[in-house]
């Protein structure tokens, strides 16, 4: 009995002591990245804190007190930025705090180091990065908005999927408001190597969730190139699954996702349309009401 005591006393003075050196922020922190599987330094530094300084002061308090694990994958020239990883300690507190819809749950008991490594060794591991800096960029530009504009979702390829089900398989999906204006949307953020057909079969599974839910709304194409973005279109030209679809390209680490970068599959060589505009600009296309899921 002495030692069952001792033993729950030492487990409530290390949480104790974590949550004392906590903020709200450091938690929100924590789970975007629990969420997200991984976010750098500097996704985080254009998400969530504007200070890069600070930034990175409280990834080294997280890391620290055993939350986040860290690694810098190697490149051609100069170094990576922080690769951040939540660790199943992390994992557990935000679900004890009523995170665990939104966290993955914890198998087993993992080595110190272990989750970094299990991110840093990810074949799609740029994939990652790319696509979540997509949405990274559009919580900074909520921020710059002076709160007219709002990222009101954003659910990582996990969540997505254990959302909606197993017909799709998205990148992220997410809410995305300016002023009245509003656009849900799946994102797909595609490196250009994968066959553009196989882009385009995957439209049948966002066919079938609208047709399950009677909500329909855009599949965005993230693509790296203008090339590649014509080629896409050219394949999409005679698709006749009646998802609504637009495309963007270039670098998301200076993209701006938020302004008229998307070509609608449906509406080609007129103006680009805005991320929230392409909510009614897509429901007029269908013909039906703008709505949203519920999830």
């Amino acid at each position: 009995m002495t030692t069952s005591r001792r033993s729950t006393t030492k487990a409530t003075n290390a949480s104790t002591q974590v949550g004392n050196r906590l903020t709200s922020r450091d938690v929100e922190l924590l789970r975007l990245v629990a969420e997200h599987r991984m976010l750098t330094s500097t996704q985080l530094a254009t998400a969530l804190i504007p200070n890069d300084r600070t930034c990175r002061l409280r990834i080294q308090v997280l890391r620290d007190l055993g939350l986040v694990e860290t690694f810098r994958p190697p490149r051609v020239a100069g170094s990576a930025p922080l690769h951040c990883v939540a660790t199943g300690k992390a994992l557990r507190l935000l679900a004890e705090a009523g995170h665990a819809e939104r966290v993955p749950a914890v198998r087993g008991t993992a080595r110190p180091g272990s989750a970094a490594a299990s991110v840093a060794l990810r074949a799609d591991l740029s994939h990652l990065a790319g696509a979540n800096e997509v949405f990274c960029r559009l919580r900074a530009a909520a921020r710059a908005s002076g709160g007219r504009a709002a990222l009101e979702e954003w659910r990582s390829e996990w969540s997505a999927s254990r959302a909606f089900g197993s017909r799709i398989r998205p990148d992220g999906f997410a809410r995305w408001r300016d002023g009245t204006d509003w656009c849900e949307f799946f994102l797909e953020y595609d490196t250009g190597t994968e066959a553009l057909h196989r882009l385009a079969a995957k439209l049948r599974g966002y066919a079938d969730l609208a047709a399950a839910t009677a909500v329909s709304v855009p599949v965005l194409f993230w693509l790296p190139g203008p090339e590649r973005e014509h080629n896409l279109h050219r394949e999409l030209s005679a698709d006749r699954s009646g998802v609504p679809v637009a495309t963007a390209y270039g670098d998301p680490c200076v993209g701006a996702p938020h302004r008229a970068v998307w070509q609608p599959v449906w509406r080609v060589g007129v103006e680009r349309l805005t991320l929230a505009g392409l909510g009614t600009a897509s429901a007029a296309h269908l013909g039906v009401p703008q709505r949203r899921h519920t999830i």
